[in-house]
């Protein structure tokens, strides 16, 4: 099941997501972020797109994720116009089509809702955009809990910012489960290693 929800009602049901927001009076950007317990930056040891998708899905069940909230933290659209008119790469064309299929066109702005049947799929088809469209970079996803804000970088990085304690001893538990291992990324936290 993938269900929109309003932008202002994905705000306030779930605060936790990240937000931007352009002050024209002194040309900066104002950013809301919550409290973070640790950052992760997680990847594949070798490059696979089919594989990453199934291996964030993975983790996200190891993690006993029902049901994921995705949101932009600007308030824009989620497919441009740009990139839904574009003809040159089949795999985007058939992402933007998914998307159009689930009411997710180029002028909705807010909330999507998905459930653990969807996951592959709508993951797969958000990569696609994630790594064709560099305007569609400011996109998070949360657990129904908050304990969990992930966000899909075009590289395949996985970042994961867990929101409390019992959260972040979870992560280090089933991350090993997967192929994903620490990107080693400067200014985050480390993966303990196996203990196997």
């Amino acid at each position: 099941m993938i269900k929109r929800i309003s932008r202002d009602t994905c705000v306030m049901q779930y605060g936790k997501l990240p937000l931007s927001k352009y002050n024209e009076e002194n040309d900066t950007e104002i950013y809301y972020y919550p409290d973070i317990n640790s950052l992760f930056w997680l990847e594949l040891q070798e490059s696979n797109e089919k594989i990453l998708v199934s291996e964030i899905v993975s983790l996200i069940e190891k993690l006993n994720i029902k049901n994921l909230i995705f949101l932009r933290e600007s308030n824009q659209q989620w497919i441009s116009n740009f990139t839904k008119n574009r003809k040159d790469f089949i795999p985007l064309i058939k992402a933007v089509n998914y998307f159009s299929e689930h009411k997710i066109k180029n002028k909705y702005n807010g909330g999507v809702k998905v459930n653990n049947a969807e996951f592959e799929t709508f993951i797969e088809n958000f990569y696609i955009l994630t790594r064709c469209d560099s305007g569609f970079f400011d996109f998070n996803f949360i657990d129904e809990n908050e304990n969990y804000l992930f966000y899909l970088h075009y590289s395949g990085d996985l970042r994961i910012i867990t929101l409390n304690r019992n959260a972040n001893q979870r992560i280090m538990t089933v991350v090993h489960e997967t192929k994903l291992v620490d990107s080693m990324r400067e200014d985050s936290s480390r993966i303990e290693s196996s203990p196997n």
